[in-house]
């Protein structure tokens, strides 16, 4: 496998990491195991500042050598299966869950939710739905079978699209926010993969990390706004890959097949990471066991469900 592929699903793999350990850090405290002080802030602006924007960097990473192999109606088709069957799908895994569990979660569903739209989207599904219109977008930019555009045009792409969404009064609603917010993203991640090997090396990570860390400290002190939003997600993520574009041995490799593995992770998590506190609530209420056991069965359940379902059918079946 190539190293630029290995560096991208090794920043997968740690990026579902922290999607699965921050949805149980804020299910912890939703369910009183936590208080919402300083600590709890902190931790989640830490992740939430540049988890998600990440996954929208990685997909532009390997959207153009994707799409431009295939017509465009092919390519949307594949597109819509890809990211819409699981929407629709897990919606309804999820409502099914939350209406059978009744009281025990912190989001107890009614019965009329069972039957309700998917759109908008749910809980963290709002991301295939976002991906799905950005990649609709792209397509049409990439334009399949014609001649590939600069370069440049990408990075500019970026640019224009984090200036116009940043500007204020424009009308978005829950179906097109999402999508808004992250198509800058998205677009710096295709002008990444064209841009030649990333920095490799001791001291390019080393350099990486504190350029990641001074951002992060800086995040801290800037105005809530989608341009900062924008920019410290973009620099974060940049960074973030540059740091995972190193060999970690063992973990390395555990990481990259977390990464490989990431869309069933994504889908499913929240259903292990709950069942989990479910039962432990039966035993104790450490909140500290809480996070450890319900961010380690929302990396594994998922992964088990997968080999499950791969043992008897193709793993697409469950948008997988």
């Amino acid at each position: 496998m190539p190293d630029r592929l290995l560096w991208l699903d090794r920043a997968k793999g740690l990026g579902i990491v922290l999607v699965v350990f921050g949805h149980a850090w804020l299910g912890a405290q939703a369910a009183g195991l936590l208080p919402a002080d300083r600590l709890f802030h902190t931790v989640e602006k830490l992740i939430y500042n540049f988890h998600m924007p990440l996954f929208f960097l990685l997909s532009g990473v390997t959207f153009e050598a994707s799409a431009r192999r295939k017509p465009l109606s092919r390519g949307a088709r594949d597109k819509a299966l890809r990211l819409l069957w699981p929407l629709l799908l897990w919606t309804y895994i999820f409502a099914g869950f939350r209406y059978l569990a009744g009281g025990a979660i912190n989001n107890p569903e009614a019965l009329s939710d069972l039957i309700g739209w998917p759109l908008p989207p749910r809980d963290h599904l709002w991301f295939l739905w976002a991906l799905f219109l950005i990649q609709m977008l792209a397509l049409l930019i990439a334009v399949p079978g014609a001649r590939a555009r600069p370069t440049w045009v990408w990075l500019a792409l970026a640019v224009g699209a984090a200036a116009v969404v940043s500007l204020p009064g424009l009308p978005l609603g829950p179906l097109t926010v999402n999508a808004a917010l992250h198509l800058g993203l998205f677009c710096l991640g295709v002008w990444l993969a064209r841009a030649g090997p990333l920095p490799s090396g001791p001291s390019a990570g080393l350099k990486a990390l504190s350029v990641f860390a001074l951002v992060q400290i800086v995040s801290f002190a800037l105005p809530e706004s989608v341009l900062a939003f924008q920019v410290v997600a973009a620099a974060l993520s940049l960074c973030f890959v540059v740091m995972l574009n190193a060999r970690f041995g063992a973990l390395g490799q555990l990481l990259v097949r977390l990464g490989q593995l990431s869309m069933p992770i994504y889908l499913a998590h929240t259903l292990f990471t709950a069942a989990t506190r479910i039962g432990l609530f039966k035993v104790t209420d450490d909140p500290m066991l809480h996070l450890a056991l319900g961010t380690v069965a929302g990396l594994i359940g998922p992964v088990a469900l997968y080999y499950a379902v791969r043992a008897v059918a193709s793993p697409r079946v469950l948008g997988f």
